[in-house]
This record gives C-alpha cells, sequence and structure tokens, in this order.
C-alpha cells in the first residue's frame, strides 16, 4: 500500500509539472492569428499640382501592424466610389513608376520599399468579396529584395482630375492583405468625389496606368 501511495504522488507530482511545462511553451510560442483592432491607420491630403498625371496629388500616409508574424503583401486604398455611377468609365487616376515606399527589411536590416500603383474598378481579385472601386499599391520587383514587414509605416499617392471632398468618419477604407488574411482600418481627411462627366472631356491620363488582373 505504501508503495502504491508513492507511485500515485509521483504520477500527480508528474503530471503537474508536464502542465506547467506546456503552459510555459504555449506562453512563448503564442502566434496571434486575431489582428489588433487598428491593424492600419491612415490619413489622405490633396494639392492641386496640375501634373500631367492629374490636377490633384493625393498622398496617403499608413501605419500598419498585422499583430502575426505575417509581413504586408499589399494595401488597397478603397475609394469610397461604389454608388458613382460613371466611376468605372470616367474615374481619372494616374501614378508614378514609384507610387509609394514605406520601410522594410533586408537580411534583419532597415531598408525602403517602393511599390507601383494601380486602379482597380471592381475590387480586389485577390481578396473574395472585396468589390468596390479601389488603388492598390504592390511592392515592386526590387534587386535587393527589400520587403515590408509586419509592421511599418509608409507614404503613398496617385493622382486624380477629381477634386477632393471630407470622407465620412468611422469609415473601413484601408484594407491590407498578409499571407492568406486581411483585415482593414480607418481612413481621415480626403478622397476624390464622384465626378460624373456629361460630355467627352480631355483627361490626364498620362504615365503609368494598369488594370490589376
Amino acid at each position: 500500500m505504501r508503495h502504491q501511495r508513492i507511485r500515485g504522488g509521483f504520477a500527480a507530482a508528474l503530471a503537474l509539472l508536464l502542465i506547467a511545462i506546456a503552459g510555459s511553451g504555449a506562453e512563448g510560442t503564442a502566434v496571434v492569428t486575431t489582428p489588433p483592432v487598428d491593424c492600419i491607420t491612415g490619413t489622405s491630403t490633396a494639392e492641386l499640382v496640375n501634373h500631367e498625371l492629374g490636377r490633384y496629388r493625393y498622398t496617403i500616409q499608413v501605419d500598419w501592424n498585422t499583430g502575426t508574424q505575417h509581413a504586408l503583401s499589399h494595401l488597397d486604398l478603397i475609394l469610397g466610389l461604389g454608388g458613382c455611377g460613371c466611376v468605372c468609365e470616367h474615374f481619372s487616376f494616374g501614378a508614378p513608376d514609384t507610387a509609394g515606399t514605406s520601410n522594410g527589411w533586408l537580411s534583419k536590416r532597415n531598408c525602403t520599399v517602393s511599390y507601383e500603383a494601380g486602379f482597380e474598378c471592381n475590387g480586389d481579385p485577390s481578396i473574395p468579396g472585396d468589390e468596390g472601386p479601389l488603388v492598390k499599391w504592390e511592392p515592386k520587383s526590387d534587386p535587393f529584395d527589400c520587403e515590408p514587414g509586419n509592421y511599418g509605416s509608409g507614404s503613398f499617392v496617385f493622382y486624380s482630375d477629381w477634386a477632393p471632398a471630407p470622407v465620412d468618419s468611422g469609415n473601413c477604407y484601408l484594407l491590407i492583405k498578409y499571407a492568406t488574411q486581411n483585415c482593414c482600418g480607418e481612413l481621415t481627411g480626403v478622397l476624390p468625389e464622384c465626378t460624373c462627366v456629361t460630355s467627352v472631356e480631355n483627361q490626364s491620363w498620362g504615365g503609368v496606368k494598369k488594370l490589376f488582373r
């Protein structure tokens, strides 16, 4: 009987030890799979420049944190023009070859990531359920392979002949994709206002303009 009590005490102690070890390991290697509430935030400003790419230059400053080990894949800006009947035919969009930059990482060292931009009328094909007109920024092919991190900040631009108007508060206009996940955050500031033309007008469509596949 005494031998059995000793074995029982040892088994209980071993079980507690294993639970403690497992709990400690889980805590040290836990991966956050739910993005933080403010996974991305940003502000958009517009400046009248009368550039060949468009009358107004829109600049979007953003900060992101995926809350996971996965790095940013690309950034979408939802334009809030879903109810604009002429947007697919007449939205004036222009972007330079390098339409954005952000901080990034190369061999655990800081570097600068360059982005290209494009306009997509019917949402981001890589994100099911994402619909409506948007601007999409993707990292350019970089000979040094500088890549965005799972957190960072950046400045992104595009041009348009459409004049700015204040955006509604409480929106979810900034959208980031990372691995197979995505999340959105609020944009403050201004975006192009719906300007449906009634006649054929000369639009500033110079420079880089492309539709993402």
